[in-house]
């Protein structure tokens, strides 16, 4: 199927087919006359002329007859009709002269299913994933933010986004908070379309000039700035991608809140990264606003998992008064009651509401409180209040009631091992078994020089870490041509062809530096008390997998005793715990025959060490963490020597294989950039 047909296939467009005035009294007449024609409109905000009668014919008059209801309610469901929509493409922005902005655009029913938005959004719109979900709730009228609190919302949101890969969810138009999104982008974003994931999710009716836009797989050209007399909304020019809701009006907003809702927790359900568990966080940052918002925060916090929300206090209304209250109260203190009536007052006159409205609002922020750890305060006056960036997200690790793994998995996807640092890896934090040793295997796949870093700062040793099976994880780890060189040395190293699907062992790789820096070098791997300890090794892992088949299928039924105590688990373990060396080890006894961690009493070849992970490194053509382990352990001058020696290596074989000049040349560079480093 063509992009073009799956997308007509899948989302479509409302029309309202049938004209029902709002009010019976306005004028009565027989048959419709120009009044009729010019004057009422449909709820749905059309005139009669602006109505599609393909489906029935147009009314004769507004008078109900005899047996017609006179108090039929106008409904999505009822009056409007679907089909396949005839807007999307990419819009030129024409009111930027400095620099291309420029759009992907759909117009989408409001009954669209997330899973389908979120396919068009990474498949056809080619947008990376999210790991962090930015959504921002706000005024969307025009509104001033003071300096200093424009300054924090604007840098802090596109740090955050920026240096985690973040999504920024919007109202997609050019005035209240979407405006000031649009301006932090313009500011402080990049250029590049890939990396601007601004989405605005707009409704088609709101917006002015709609019509311009309509037309199948087009490049429209769109100007902005709009009529200050019209009532309806231009785009911002600074979004990235837009969702159009059409849920079959015209001027009218809100119908995007339920579906953006829906498109955000489909994407909570994404996993973060393909590595890791831990699905994709999302935090709502609130600034200014009316009643509308403290409804939208109270959704937040109060659904299951919550929503973390950060409010910017000081930009006025909404976001005041639930920082007002948060500061006011606490969990087991409550309001004041002189602050309460003045509260009261003060709910009124910002949001010019009657006695009874204002006391029905002030439930509603007492409601939010209910939930006020998912709900951070920033204050931008404050003179100890840490960074905007670093307020996001920790404000998104505390908010979520994640555990500190889970936590640290977030931190590990975004790359920000400030934030871990800082709100995960603290004195006294509870971490289950194995998680520590599971993140490290995640920070090397991942090539998370700063995680490994903090790691080893934080107690995490090699000779605790490493074990046979880890390491060849991590030579098996897939990453594109990167593998099929590895697997191409390997070949030549062993003189012959391996089958789809083979894994690396150690012993490949011992052959394959053998092979790479040739003389009389013998790697550890390929000697014979090594194969052969390594060979009951792998006995004794298929024995253990079998034994292990049948207790794993008697704990899966649910009335055993086993079963039972698994289903109550709240811990698992993500690797095998570390084992203490025998005290009772002889001292003749040599250092190759420690225990191995995670392997079962298993006996270990070698004590690995940091010079194991620098040559994987070296292999996996991971430079970075290449030379941060080169800093490591002992022995500098030879372990410089050594990578040179694989690099140049393996730039002649990248040669000889006729593969791609780039790479000859990347392995020159990584050999006499490592050389610089070792003379420095």
């Amino acid at each position: 199927m063509s992009r073009k047909s799956w997308i007509e296939e899948t989302f479509f467009k409302r029309e309202c087919v049938k004209f029902i005035p709002p009010s019976r009294d306005l004028h009565r007449c027989i048959p419709v006359c120009q009044v009729c024609q010019n004057l009422i409109r449909c709820c749905c905000g059309r005139l009669i002329g602006e109505h599609s009668w393909q489906e029935s014919l147009p009314p004769i008059s507004l008078c109900p007859g005899p047996r017609q209801d006179t108090e039929e309610d106008w409904s999505i469901e009822l009056h409007t009709k679907a089909s396949p929509t005839n807007a999307y493409g990419t819009i030129d922005f024409q009111d930027t002269a400095t620099r291309v902005c420029r759009a992907k655009y759909i117009r989408v029913a409001v009954d669209s299913k997330a899973e389908a938005l979120l396919q068009l959004m990474l498949r056809e719109w080619q947008m990376e994933r999210p790991k962090l979900l930015l959504t921002v709730q706000g005024g969307s009228d025009n509104f001033t933010l003071p300096p200093k609190v424009k300054q924090a919302f604007s840098k802090g949101l596109i740090t955050a986004a920026l240096s985690t890969g973040a999504w920024i969810l919007t109202d997609g138009i050019n005035t209240g908070v979407s405006k000031y999104v649009g301006e932090a982008v313009k500011v402080f974003g990049g250029h590049d379309l890939r990396k601007r994931n601004t989405v605005g999710i707009t409704p088609w009716g709101v917006i002015d000039n709609n019509i311009d836009l309509i037309g199948r797989d087009v490049f429209r050209p769109y100007q902005p700035l709009g009529n200050p007399l019209s009532k309806r909304a231009s785009l911002n020019s600074f979004h990235s991608h837009f969702l159009l809701v059409d849920d079959g009006t015209l001027g009218k907003n809100g119908c995007q809140q339920g579906l953006r809702r829906k498109l955000e927790k489909h994407i909570q359900l994404q996993r973060i990264h393909p590595r890791l568990n831990q699905g994709v966080p999302v935090v709502c940052l609130a600034v200014e606003g009316g009643p509308a918002l403290v409804s939208t925060v109270l959704d937040y916090v109060s659904s299951v998992p919550p929503v973390p929300v950060l409010v910017f206090e000081g930009s006025g209304r909404a976001a005041d008064l639930l920082a007002f209250l948060h500061k006011q109260t606490a969990v087991d203190r409550p309001l004041d009651p002189d602050i309460k009536e003045d509260f009261l007052v003060r709910i009124g006159d910002v949001f010019r509401l009657d006695r009874a409205e204002a006391f029905h609002l002030y439930n509603l922020f007492l409601q939010c409180m209910e939930h006020r750890q998912s709900i951070t305060i920033f204050d931008s006056e404050s003179e100890d209040q840490m960074a905007p960036d670093a307020a996001i997200l920790t404000a998104t690790l505390k908010g979520t009631k994640a555990c500190a793994a889970e936590q640290l998995s977030m931190a590990l996807a975004w790359d920000r091992a400030d934030i871990a640092q800082k709100d995960v890896l603290v004195y006294g934090q509870h971490w289950q078994v194995g998680s520590l040793e599971q993140a490290m295997l995640d920070a090397l796949v991942m090539d998370r020089v700063s995680f490994v870093k903090l790691l080893i700062d934080n107690g995490m040793t090699m000779s605790r870490f490493l074990t046979v099976d880890r390491l060849e994880e991590l030579y098996n780890t897939p990453q594109g041509q990167t593998d099929r060189f590895l697997q191409h040395l390997v070949e030549d190293a062993k003189q012959t062809s391996l089958p789809l699907g083979y894994r690396l062992s150690l012993i490949d790789m011992g052959l394959v530096i053998e092979y790479l820096i040739k003389g009389a070098y013998r790697s550890t791997y390929t000697r014979k008390h090594f194969r052969a300890a390594y060979s009951r090794l792998q006995d004794k892992g298929r024995r253990n997998s079998s034994a292990s088949l049948s207790k794993q299928k008697r704990e899966l039924i649910p009335n055993s005793p086993r079963g039972r105590s698994l289903q109550n688990l709240h811990f698992f373990r993500t690797a095998q715990p570390y084992k203490c060396k025998d005290e009772d080890v002889s001292p003749g006894r040599s250092r190759e025959t420690t225990l191995s961690p995670g392997l079962d009493d298993a006996p270990l070849l070698v004590p690995f060490n940091f010079n194991d992970l620098f040559v994987w490194a070296v292999l996996q053509q991971r430079q970075q963490m290449a030379l941060f382990l080169w800093q490591h352990g002992e022995e500098a001058l030879a372990r410089a020597t050594v990578a040179c020696k694989l690099y140049r290596s393996m730039a002649f074989e990248a040669r000889q294989s006729s593969m791609d000049d780039i790479i000859a040349e990347r392995f020159k560079a990584y050999s006499l950039l490592v050389s610089w480093r070792w003379m420095c």
